[in-house]
């Protein structure tokens, strides 16, 4: 049986990430990886060759169609599938991922016969199964919304596994062709691990949590060794939603890097509590390779922090950034942009940034409702948008005190800052430190630049209200 496993691209107003970072697809790999001995299996990587869809449909016509979805994926993921259908009409489709997860709704789609919910390996190899033996009904298979009609039945749910130990190794042969484009800012290569999954802070705003119902779902150092020992690149991602989260499986697994003389590069997210709390456990993580952790800082407003779940105990920012600088790590930190900021709040983080030398990039993230999050449900009536491009964490996406462009224009002008400020701490510009691949990280930078200035447009803005006539 042939299964076609896709990942979409972005949307054309998406902007951040898309630009700056190409990251393999792991997720379709785990899934290529549990069928691949009972099924010939294919990937498209449509974020980093957006052609090859239509040039694999004219050689490959697939049984099973895949396709793995973020918020921002949602419509060109319908797309990919009609495109599927198309050339193989008779084909089951299936979406699965993170946000088919947390807001299966917006799936709910003829193009679409089935929605995985949930770490969804053991899902799909029963799909692909029931399938292979000719069934066309999947109501025994757990985990499942199946499309009938105009609604989505839900199958028995499939409960969350307590480690991921059962999933296998990554298929990273099905990427081999597209390896050489997966990129991280000014890392030209790069390859994604996944050593646990979820998250139990209560976050107002975050999704990740609602995707794993508050916990914390690990893989056991021992199979992390083993797939780490394997990788060509040189600089990993760790793609933790909180890796740090059980200090005591963290410190075993950087114990068996060292001494398994394992030299890599790694970059992962990290709670400035858990830098405060365990500074010699990334003291231990600075040698076996830790070079950069993502830390939502979110604000310097404590009392903002507190109405957003984030549970940080003031000044543990401080003491973080001052651990991280005493051992060589850089910090990325993300800070909330509200819908009442003007330039003087841009202004006070640039101050605080350049107080800070640990803070090697800055990210500024509009409060984005995320579908399935507390935030959204909270503010949905509110929402100037539900176009799910958009939800990518650089849209404004509820009302603003400060005009929208103007909003815009200062985003820019701060990441202007945060770019020239990056290249002088990093040395970009030494001639010994240059690298061609600096050109395509440029030109995405640009393109976001661009895209900010656009951005307004994106989002139709209210129609004005018509004055009274004075009939005085």
């Amino acid at each position: 049986m042939k299964i076609l496993l896709i990942n979409p691209p972005c949307g054309d107003h998406t902007i951040g990430l898309k630009n700056i970072a190409k990251i393999e697809p792991l997720n379709l790999e785990l899934l290529g990886a549990m069928v691949g001995d009972r099924h010939e299996v294919r990937l498209v990587d449509m974020e980093v060759a957006p052609r090859d869809l239509d040039s694999m449909l004219r050689e490959f016509i697939p049984d099973i169609v895949g396709v793995t979805s973020e918020v921002v994926h949602v419509e060109t993921a319908k797309r990919a599938l009609a495109r599927a259908r198309l050339a193989a009409p008779r084909c089951v489709t299936v979406v699965g991922g993170h946000h088919p997860t947390v807001w299966p709704q917006d799936f709910l789609d003829p193009v679409i016969d089935l929605v995985v919910r949930g770490e969804g390996t053991e899902a799909f190899r029963d799909i692909c199964d029931t399938v292979a033996d000719g069934g066309r009904t999947f109501h025994h298979i757990d985990g499942l919304m199946i499309r009938e009609g105009d609604a989505l039945t839900p199958t028995k749910p499939r409960p969350l596994p307590r480690t991921l130990d059962h999933q296998p190794m990554p298929d990273r042969s099905l990427t081999a062709r597209y390896r050489h484009k997966y990129f991280y800012l000014w890392e030209r290569r790069i390859a994604a691990v996944r050593s646990s999954v979820g998250c139990s802070f209560p976050c107002i705003f975050c999704s990740c949590r609602v995707y794993s119902h508050g916990g914390f779902i690990p893989r056991s150092p021992e199979l992390l060794l083993e797939e780490i020992a394997g990788l060509e690149e040189e600089f990993v991602y760790l793609c933790d939603d909180h890796a740090f989260h059980d200090p005591e499986r963290m410190w075993k697994l950087g114990e068996m890097l060292l001494s398994a003389g394992i030299k890599k590069r790694y970059f992962t997210y990290a709670r400035v509590d858990s830098i405060v709390e365990n500074r010699e456990l990334f003291a231990l993580w600075a040698r076996a390779g830790l070079q950069l952790v993502m830390s939502g800082l979110e604000s310097l407003d404590y009392e903002a922090l507190k109405r957003t779940g984030k549970r940080v105990e003031k000044g543990r920012d401080e003491e973080a950034l001052a651990i991280l600088d005493d051992l060589g790590i850089g910090m990325s930190a993300g800070f909330l942009v509200e819908p009442h900021f003007e330039e003087k709040d841009f202004l006070a983080i640039d101050d605080y940034v350049k107080r800070h030398p640990a803070i090697l990039l800055t990210e500024f993230t509009p409060l984005t409702p995320l579908p399935g999050t507390p935030l959204y449900r909270k503010v949905e009536p509110d929402l100037v948008s539900t176009d799910r491009q958009l939800y990518d964490l650089q849209h404004f996406l509820l009302p603003t005190e400060t005009p929208p462009k103007q909003l815009y224009q200062l985003m820019r002008q701060a990441y202007a800052r945060v770019i020239r400020r990056a290249a002088l701490k990093l040395g970009l510009w030494r001639p010994g430190n240059w690298s061609w691949h600096y050109i395509r990280m440029f030109v995405g930078l640009m393109r976001n630049y661009k895209a900010l200035k656009e951005a307004h447009l994106h989002i139709p803005q209210p129609e004005p209200k018509p004055e009274l006539e004075d009939v005085g």
